[in-house]
């Protein structure tokens, strides 16, 4: 299968050099600006501005936790609970005889109420 021959270039090597070497210097020319306006506030300021130290830092910031997640999870046993609970059977209101089962038994009795009703 032969190629169409390439097209010529659309922009000239030369123009996009230049786009670059300007953008270089607007660059500069912006930096440049930058540090006149802060050598000025802190004339008008009276004094050179120094940055405020933070806290120090720790030597316990950087180190890998270890520990596997389970050690740490949150929730654990709230989780536990709530598996129980979906899983088991219990009285919500003994009053009104009304139970919680688990929910594969509850699908199951909802179908087969569904197809007795005839839907």
């Amino acid at each position: 299968m032969k190629h169409p021959p390439q097209e010529p270039d659309v922009i000239p090597g030369r123009t996009v050099t230049g786009v670059g070497i300007g953008v270089v210097l607007a660059t500069a020319v912006g930096v440049l600006i930058a540090m006149g306006i802060g050598r000025c506030r802190s004339r008008q300021l009276g004094h050179e501005w120094v940055p405020v130290p933070g806290p120090p830092i720790t030597g316990d910031v950087n180190a890998i936790e270890t520990r596997p997640f389970s050690v740490e999870a949150q929730g654990l046993e709230e989780h536990q609970r709530e598996d129980h609970r979906l899983h088991g059977y219990g009285w919500i209101d003994r009053a009104h005889q009304i139970v919680h089962v688990p929910i594969d038994v509850a699908i199951d009795l909802y179908l087969s109420t569904q197809q007795g009703a005839g839907t």
